[in-house]
């Protein structure tokens, strides 16, 4: 998980981003959360950001248990709005 993290997020956040991962899902790629709702390392809420994912030819919810597919949609979320979409800076 470690290298999916470090092929898509610039080096600059390695570190947060990967605390982050740990924080939202331990790690576990096919983490789920939010009553299902929430997907993958980053625990990515698919129908919040289901318009966004659909741009990046993401189309069904478990293409976000891919662990690059969901760190690729969380650092285009992070260049969107920060940490924001996680509650803030791990």
């Amino acid at each position: 998980m470690l290298t999916a993290i470090r092929q898509v997020w610039p080096a600059a956040h390695h570190e947060s981003a990967i605390r982050l991962a740990r924080l939202e899902s331990g790690l576990s790629p096919t983490a789920r959360g939010c009553a299902g709702a929430c997907l993958g390392l980053f625990q990515i809420h698919y129908t919040a950001h289901r318009r966004l994912m659909a741009t990046m030819g993401i189309h069904s919810p478990d293409q976000l248990l891919d662990p690059i597919v969901n760190s690729t949609v969380a650092y285009r979320l992070f260049r969107q709005s920060g940490w924001r979409p996680w509650g803030g800076q791990p």
